[in-house]
């Protein structure tokens, strides 16, 4: 089975494998989940884009955990949590009967979630068990959300994914390395980030945001997505559909206005961004819908 993303394959061993909720695309709204059961003894295995959280929701069955070849072998029951990173290579293999939440999570939402709660620095850490009830309920609030088909609107959705970001950035980051050596270092990237929101109207090019860490423009790109984890050009387009949001849902304002003040080359643009990112048109965006 490939999800959506096309970043998740399950193995079938003996029997189907039951997706009672289809996963979102991530990019539609930034955190996507599925509801996925293995009839019989079932494996999951690949390397993912995105960062992925399986939440087990059936009765302890025996289970082998890999991740980057580190290797667990436990009984794997109710709430029992995995964390796998972007880009790790993963596989997990069930003894039994299972079914389960699985979250994926855009790395992008995740790293502008650690630069607004504790700043830039800290990766996701990777876990193979353990328990985390507050993360598990919200994975059930957005499955059942999801198996309603969202009629609670990107408003909710939205809100409960921030909770969750900010959950992920509070109980399983890694301690942030200081960042103390070379033009991006932590005030830097702190002095750069007020840059950015001040500046969000103005065209942000790399020669302007390299000048103000004070390196090459050659340089900035390559430390920046090293420090922050995402390209210059997507945190800034990130940062600015972030103000754009603030701006539609307070109103006042129309969409040729929101675009002129955020940086956008005009409303066609911003609307661009906005169902690419949000999977929504900007009215929509502004009821929460």
């Amino acid at each position: 089975m490939t999800d959506a993303s096309g970043v998740l394959v399950a193995t079938r061993m003996h029997d189907a494998i039951r997706v009672s909720v289809e996963p979102d695309p991530v990019n539609k709204y930034g955190v996507a989940v599925a509801r996925v059961g293995f009839a019989c003894k079932a494996s999951i295995s690949g390397t993912t884009s995105q960062h992925m959280i399986g939440i087990v929701c059936s009765e302890p069955v025996p289970a082998e955990h890999m991740i980057e070849g580190r290797r667990l072998y436990h009984e794997s029951g109710p709430g029992c949590l995995c964390i796998c990173p972007a880009g790790a290579r993963h596989f997990t293999a069930f003894g039994g009967p299972m079914n389960g939440i699985f979250l994926q999570i855009s790395p992008e939402c995740f790293a502008l979630a650690k630069a607004d709660l504790v700043g830039h620095g800290g990766t996701l850490v990777e876990r193979m068990e353990g328990y985390d009830p507050v993360l598990a309920q919200m994975g059930r609030v957005l499955e059942a959300e999801a198996a309603a088909g969202h009629p609670n609107g990107m408003l909710f959705w939205s809100t409960v994914t921030d909770q969750l970001l900010g959950h992920l950035v509070a109980h399983h980051l890694s301690v942030a390395p200081v960042l103390d050596r070379g033009p991006v270092d932590a005030s830097a990237l702190k002095r750069l980030d007020e840059y950015i929101t001040e500046n969000l109207a103005e065209p942000l090019d790399l020669d302007t945001l390299a000048a103000v860490v004070g390196c090459s423009r050659f340089q900035f790109a390559r430390l920046f997505r090293a420090a922050v984890g995402v390209s210059p050009h997507r945190y800034v387009v990130r940062r600015r559909l972030q103000r754009a949001c603030a701006l539609l849902h307070a109103g006042g304002d129309s969409l040729a206005q929101v675009a002129a003040a955020t940086g956008f080359t005009d409303q066609s643009h911003l609307s661009h961004w906005i169902r690419r990112v949000y999977g929504t048109t900007p009215m929509r965006l502004a009821v929460g819908r």
